[in-house]
């Protein structure tokens, strides 16, 4: 339980590679094969009652030591799934949220939660800084906004394909010049 205790939560390790992505002097590169990450910090079956439990238990945590009045906001995603409803994580959320006097805000939430359904499980994590700073969790976006470059392999390859058009072409008019 103590190795535990060391590893942090998927959501600080998306904050730490974005954060890291965010500085355009770092000299890094837009990842090729990453587009979102999605930090699940809690997990539990795709059922109400497990989401119910499961929520009870996390989000007082995530939420300790947030002023009142801050603002919240749900982004839910269900794929192929119709055992959670969104409407249904909505009411859970805001009955375990009552107590501690935060605010739903559809334009301005400083924290967003989000849940993401399948058929094999649903996870959901308290991320600060989602649409903004996060780029709603799509690495390429926030690496686009900063203005990091491609991978040189792409311009290499793009210079040989210019290159071997090049030599194409010229070939074509030697052998029309010859056919004159």
């Amino acid at each position: 339980a103590e190795a535990a205790d060391d590893v942090p939560a998927p959501s600080e390790l998306v904050r730490h590679i974005f954060d890291a992505h965010a500085d355009p002097a770092s000299g890094g590169r837009v990842p090729r094969f990453v587009v979102r990450m999605l930090p699940l910090d809690c997990i539990c079956a795709p059922h109400l009652k497990q989401f119910q439990a499961a929520a009870a238990a996390f989000l007082p945590r995530a939420f300790a030591g947030v002023k009142e009045g801050t603002g919240w906001y749900v982004a839910f995603q269900s794929r192929a799934m119709s055992t959670l409803k969104k409407e249904d994580v909505l009411t859970t959320l805001k009955e375990i949220l009552r107590p501690l006097n935060l605010d739903m805000s559809v334009c301005d939430a400083e924290y967003t939660i989000l849940v993401e359904v399948n058929p094999v499980v649903c996870g959901f994590s308290v991320i600060r800084g989602y649409e903004d700073k996060l780029h709603e969790c799509n690495l390429q976006a926030l690496c686009k906004a900063v203005g990091l470059k491609e991978d040189e392999e792409d311009d290499d390859m793009d210079e040989d394909e210019d290159e071997d058009e090049e030599a194409g072409v010229a070939a074509d008019e030697e052998r029309a010049a010859e056919a004159v």
